[in-house]
């Protein structure tokens, strides 16, 4: 990758008061309350000055602010970024991830900025707002081999004409989780034909649910997330940031279209828990995948297969329940021009002021050179849908008494690397059998699928909507109980009703950010600059 220079002078940002939190990838965790002012503020400030950067210079240490242990979750990667680059990183820990964007504030407020950071989805344009991060323009190619498979995603996360944060990868984010053998018992269509023979539509959703629906009375149709996924199949966000401008899209044609159809699904019980399935103990929205196909009334679950798949899975085979896990992507709007899909990112960024840029940017790249590589692809796919067994690492006989070189201070034999490529299923010091490890075993289709949906060069176009991009105030109107998008799917809820007594609460939050985007960005200096409710 090409590099070019940038002065490593430090940006002190007065952000030390600005109370931000951090918004987890899963959508279903809340996340903590935030203050913002009321109108921009008026010492907006520069962008720091681009140098050239020198490409000989040591990789040395990186710093990273977490609230995650990256160092271990990561291992191999940091393993690589050693041997490679001969770089190491330090890690800096905060508390939770309500307390990670207080913590990086206070770090460039004082000069003592971190090296790199995850990218999360209140980094856009939350933190861009306040200048928090370094433009990448100067330094990652988006056009090269190397990152054009990212560059349209990157495109939707530009900030005033500059790219701050280029994913390493992308990710499914939802998708439609069910166990094909309910189908098949009740002689029902698997979507994955239906998607195959490009019939897998708004309305054939709609037919399934009510097949299902009408099988039996404690029958679920759809629980999960809300109604921004089904919202970006019609290829339009519910709260858009393009062209350097922030675009409410609730009134739009589309975005209304689409949750009467919800609310309307909603109302024929084809969504969520009915009041009666409530007092039985069902649950309406968000269900553990772990626990919602165990009973065998719930049709669908829209969540990240990343997790759910796997997680539902496990439980239903350490059940002993018949099962045949896939997922689908949301169904097709057949008046959208194209087949689109809510997606998400992975990645990191920069933080303004960092000290060691040729370092940072040396992990970035790492990342996105790893994910390309063709042979870590092939391998990853080789490991998904192999029915190898697998075993724990230590003997299970707490008597084992090893007394080789390879054993935990209670004297349990640890297994080596070779005695596991060998196939080794007994503890070689007292003979006990090796503890299987469970393992989700892919199909090679779904995999396929699952690569697919991550990818910009399958029938998928991908979009990632900005609605937890803001604050929590924001955030809220939008997303959980009583809100704009989940209410009419799980709640009963009216949609009219609502955007006619929301919006203008949405679009006074959004206006603040829009200021700040005309302003060029700005520092909260006061935690008394509070915005009033609406």
């Amino acid at each position: 990758m090409k590099y070019k220079k940038i002065s490593s002078a430090i940006l002190t940002l007065a952000l030390l008061l600005l109370s931000l939190s951090a918004c987890s990838s899963d959508p279903t965790t809340k996340v903590l309350s935030e203050t913002t002012s009321a109108e921009a503020p008026k010492n907006a400030f520069a962008e720091p000055a681009v140098a050239s950067l020198d490409e000989t210079a040591e990789t040395g240490t990186i710093t990273w602010l977490v609230y995650e242990d990256l160092l271990s979750e990561m291992s191999e990667m940091v393993n690589l970024f050693e041997t490679r680059f001969g770089g190491s990183i330090e890690q800096q820990m905060t508390s939770s991830g309500s307390a990670y964007f207080d913590k990086l504030g206070s770090m460039i407020a004082i000069g003592d900025s971190p090296d790199i950071v995850r990218y999360e989805w209140r980094s856009f344009p939350h933190g861009m707002s306040y200048n928090m991060y370094t433009p990448l323009d100067s330094y990652i190619d988006l056009d090269s081999e190397l990152w054009k498979g990212v560059k349209e995603a990157a495109e939707q996360f530009v900030y005033n004409g500059r790219h701050y944060y280029a994913p390493n990868s992308m990710d499914t984010n939802f998708a439609l989780n069910y166990n094909n053998r309910v189908l098949e018992e009740n002689g029902m269509r698997d979507p994955m034909d239906l998607l195959k023979n490009d019939e897998w539509t708004w309305t054939a959703f709609e037919n399934i649910l009510k097949q299902w629906v009408d099988l039996n009375p404690a029958h679920i149709g759809y629980n999960g997330v809300g109604g921004m996924i089904f919202i970006m199949t019609t290829g339009t966000k519910t709260i858009d940031i393009t062209d350097g401008k922030i675009v409410n899209n609730l009134k739009s044609e589309n975005v209304t279209r689409c949750m009467l159809w919800l609310e309307n699904l909603r109302k024929q019980g084809l969504l969520g828990a009915t009041p009666d399935q409530q007092s039985q103990g069902a649950v309406s929205g968000y269900v553990d995948p772990r626990q919602a196909f165990l009973d065998g009334n719930l049709l669908f679950l829209g969540m990240n297969p990343t997790w759910a798949y796997g997680a539902a899975k496990e439980s239903m085979d350490k059940a002993g329940l018949e099962n045949e896990m896939k997922f689908v992507p949301f169904p097709k709007d057949e008046k959208a021009d194209k087949y689109y899909q809510g997606s998400n990112t992975v990645g990191f960024m920069i933080p303004a002021g960092a000290p060691n840029i040729k370092g940072a940017l040396d992990w970035i790249t790492l990342n996105r050179v790893e994910e390309t590589n063709g042979e870590n692809i092939a391998n990853a796919r080789a490991k998904a849908i192999s029915d190898v067994k697998g075993y724990y690492p230590k003997c299970a006989n707490p008597d084992c008494n090893d007394t080789s070189l390879s054993h935990d201070e209670k004297g349990r034999h640890i297994f080596t690397d070779e005695e596991n490529a060998s196939g080794m299923s007994l503890c070689p010091s007292c003979g006990e059998a090796r503890r299987e490890k469970y393992k989700v075993v892919w199909s090679e289709e779904q995999y396929d699928l699952y690569t697919e949906m991550k990818s910009a060069d399958g029938r998928f176009t991908l979009l990632f909507d900005n609605v937890y991009g803001f604050n929590d105030d924001v955030s809220n109107l939008l997303i959980g109980t009583g809100s704009l998008l989940d209410a009419p799917v799980f709640e009963d809820g009216s949609y009219t009703n609502l955007v006619d007594s929301l919006y203008n609460s949405v679009e006074s939050y959004i206006d603040f950010y829009r200021n700040l985007m005309i302003s060029g960005g700005g520092t909260v200096t006061a935690a008394a600059e509070e915005v009033p409710a609406p």
